[in-house]
């Protein structure tokens, strides 16, 4: 949600690829969240992704326009692909977990669902440092868990719950309006 809003205050150099990730990233969101599919079905899209990623990564031609301009910036900014398997296995896993037992298995979702974008950005800039990887993800995962704290009334709705199970029981909270 913050990448249009962001990527008209970035260089000029980076705004298409920028929005490369972005519409992948959108896209495969949409795939998991989005409409009335059956899961089997949101799950062999999004397996559809991963076979355009290994489409890229062999360097064959890849089946759709999203992934030939994606393919192209990855190639010409030297990209790495894990990042963008991190976000499909977290929108996989968004189709198929529902709940999460504890803070630590929130965070693990994080490390999948945000920290590969801030990754992917800090490549874009070429400013890949074991400390900024760790300010990014620590920004990331924040404005992921804020996220969540905000739409706690939208997931709810569609049958997520992301606050950790035991320390709702701990403060007596329940699932139940």
């Amino acid at each position: 949600e913050n990448f249009p809003v962001a990527s008209i205050m970035m260089p000029k150099r980076l705004r298409k690829p920028v929005a490369a990730i972005y519409h992948f990233a959108r896209m495969a969101d949409d795939i998991a969240d989005e409409g009335d599919m059956p899961d089997q079905e949101r799950l062999e899209r999004l397996d559809e992704f991963r076979d355009e990623l290994a489409r890229i990564a062999d360097d064959t031609t890849p089946l759709t326009p999203l992934f030939i301009s994606l393919g192209a910036e990855i190639r010409h900014h030297s990209l790495p692909l894990q990042p963008f398997h991190d976000l499909l296995d977290a929108f996989s896993q968004d189709v198929v977990k529902k709940r999460y037992a504890s803070f630590d298995e929130l965070l693990d979702y994080c490390r999948r669902s945000a920290n590969p974008v801030g990754n992917l950005l800090l490549h874009l800039y070429r400013e890949v440092t074991p400390q900024n990887i760790v300010y990014s993800d620590a920004i990331c995962t924040s404005l992921q868990l804020i996220n969540f704290w905000q739409d706690v009334a939208k997931d709810h709705a569609i049958g997520r719950i992301y606050l950790p199970l035991d320390e709702m029981a701990r403060h007596g909270v329940s699932e139940v309006h």
